[in-house]
């Protein structure tokens, strides 16, 4: 069986308008939703083989502060970036067999549609630093529309 987290990042700050998106950081708010959510999947003691991620300060921020001290292995992916729900199973394509528990930082609407898609389960919103858990008993390279169980579905407003 196979786990895939799918997690957007914390909100970020628009206190300075000349950034570009790509640059803005976290917001106050953010910050503390990533420390809440990291300490609730803590609390789950699940171990990570690979993150996959948008490389925004954002998400490498959300990063930092979801993980704190025991950040798992990382790979920052261009493609993950303003990333279309094809580009990310892409990205979940090429992960080798003996790899079970994935987790992917990224933006929406992909966070939003690639859960919707795997699980054909219905999702209101998808906020900022919501954290799907999905399941599936296929390969990576056989993800397709339905595969997949949603088994949670967890937003920091539910932690706070």
């Amino acid at each position: 069986m196979k786990n895939i987290f799918f997690l957007r990042h914390a909100k970020s700050s628009w206190d300075d308008f000349a950034l570009k998106d790509f640059d803005r950081p976290l917001s106050t708010r953010g910050i503390q939703d990533a420390d809440l959510m990291g300490n609730f999947f803590r609390s789950k003691r699940i171990k990570l083989d690979l993150v996959l991620s948008s490389p925004s300060k954002r998400t490498k921020e959300t990063i930092e502060h979801f993980f704190s001290r025991d950040k798992p292995k990382v790979d920052f992916s261009d493609s993950i970036y303003h990333a279309s729900m094809e580009d990310i199973l892409d990205n979940l394509y090429q992960i080798p067999e003996e790899i079970t528990n994935v987790m992917v930082v990224g933006h929406n609407p992909s966070m939003h549609d690639l859960t919707e898609y795997l699980s054909q389960k219905f999702l209101n919103k998808y906020p900022t630093c919501a954290l799907a858990q999905i399941s599936t008993a296929n390969k990576w390279i056989e993800l397709t529309q339905g595969c997949s169980n949603l088994e949670n579905f967890m937003k920091p407003s539910e932690l706070r």
